[in-house]
């Protein structure tokens, strides 16, 4: 088992270096100094003599806008992105291009403070200019000012609930989106040029622009109607602030102005990508491969059961790798420790009891699940009674939501630090012939 978890690591980590986000902005990028235009990916073609100004938030926003430079160099005459406090503190620069902090899963005040910078920038921008804009995972909060009168603390307020709900990404972001001045389409108001192209890492099932990050430069197509809906079928209307709640019910409902200049959104990663990225290092590795064609989405125990469906239908019984990736929903309860790939693996642990040679690994793909300093788990058919030998329960662990524990004491849990990405979840299964 310790060759099979060895090879799981050197997959993961040769697929987190093909996926580092600063290669896939530059994978996405064409320049042709023959012609002299650029382009990013299926977009227009712009001149080489464009300037570019920048504009970003998220996880792998500071990763991002290094592969842009990599590539535009001094065509960049100025730009601000906004990424986690512990990346902005190591790189304050990248060229023409400001570092400035955020704080995630939760906006701080200096979220706010950083998007009031990056708001500057944006409207300082010549009309006659290509504005790239850089979004990735956990720009949610990254990139936030709230709407009307609402507070910091009223939005902080929402957010910490809605992540103990149980509500998908999408449902989350429904709420986001309206309770904020710069999601759902509303940064794009303030970007004063003409041309913007949006380069988007998606860490939501279905890749939606509108979703991802709470869809700063898509406008939206849902309404205070729906956020209110989406509070009340989670209980969560009797939890929030009651100006919270005044303000959905009093906001208007008017459509928000269009944007009137060339808007091309190109999305550059995702779980789908990472998943393609991981095969080709199984097959490397002479696993025969089956990956998911579909990312899930759905309660974290359906996902299970899912996940073990789809291995015992597709096995060849010989060497295989079994790929799946996504974002399941999991309600919390108790005040364990812990994330949504570490409950997965030890969901995943308590059914293979009975196979041989095979390994889980389930891992977050930005190195933190939930509240932990993470990626995942490893799982394995004796992970269960390798537990139960020194007096730990798996049974007791799930109730409480403390995988984190239950790993930690097999020595299971799996390191990565930050890896400056976000692509939602993978699983590995491996399966020795």
């Amino acid at each position: 088992m310790d060759a099979l978890r060895e090879t799981a690591l050197r997959i993961l980590r040769k697929t987190l270096a093909g996926m580092a986000p600063d290669k896939l902005v530059v994978k996405s990028v064409t320049k042709d100094e023959e012609q002299g235009t650029i382009k990013f990916g299926d977009s227009q073609a712009f001149s080489l003599d464009t300037p570019v100004y920048v504009l970003g938030a998220g996880k792998a926003a500071a990763a991002m806008a290094q592969g842009l430079h990599d590539v535009l160099g001094s065509q960049i005459r100025d730009g601000l992105v906004i990424a986690p406090t512990a990346v902005a503190a190591e790189t304050s620069r990248i060229g023409a291009i400001q570092v400035f902090p955020g704080s995630h899963p939760q906006p701080d005040e200096d979220t706010i403070a950083s998007t009031l910078e990056l708001l500057s920038v944006a409207r300082s921008i010549p009309k006659d200019a290509l504005t790239v804009v850089l979004i990735s995972g956990g720009a949610s909060a990254l990139l936030e000012l709230p709407a009307g009168k609402l507070t910091l603390e009223q939005l902080r307020d929402v957010y910490h609930e809605l992540l103990r709900s149980g509500a998908p990404i999408q449902e989350m972001n429904t709420v986001r989106k309206q309770l904020s001045a710069v999601k759902g389409g509303q940064l794009l108001q303030h970007i004063s040029s003409d041309k913007v192209v949006s380069l988007l890492i998606s860490d939501v099932p279905g890749d939606d622009p509108a979703f991802i990050a709470s869809g700063p430069t898509t406008p939206d197509s849902t309404s205070a109607q729906d956020a209110l809906a989406v509070l009340k079928k989670y209980g969560l209307d009797v939890k929030i602030p009651p100006e919270v709640l005044a303000y959905l019910h009093e906001v208007s409902q008017d459509a928000k102005p269009a944007f009137e200049g060339y808007h091309h959104v190109e999305i550059v990663g995702s779980s789908g990508i990472f998943a393609k990225e991981a095969e080709q290092h199984c097959q490397a590795e002479e696993f025969e491969t089956w990956i998911d064609p579909q990312q899930y989405d759905a309660p974290i125990e359906e996902v299970a059961d899912y996940i073990i469906e789809q291995v015992r239908t597709n096995r060849k019984r010989t060497r295989e790798a079994f790929l799946f990736h996504g974002e399941s929903t999991v309600q919390v309860s108790g005040d364990g420790k812990g994330g949504r790939n570490q409950h997965l693996a030890l969901l995943l642990a308590t059914k293979i009891t009975r196979r041989k040679r095979t390994l889980v690994m389930s891992v977050g793909t930005d190195g933190g699940d939930g509240n932990t300093d993470v990626a995942g788990a490893f799982a394995a058919p004796d992970s269960v009674a390798r537990a139960e030998a020194i007096g730990v329960s798996e049974q007791k662990h799930l109730a409480e939501f403390d995988a984190y524990h239950f790993f930690k004491s097999l020595g299971d849990l799996i390191f990565t630090g930050p890896t400056g990405n976000n692509v939602m979840d993978f699983q590995l299964i491996l399966i020795d012939s």
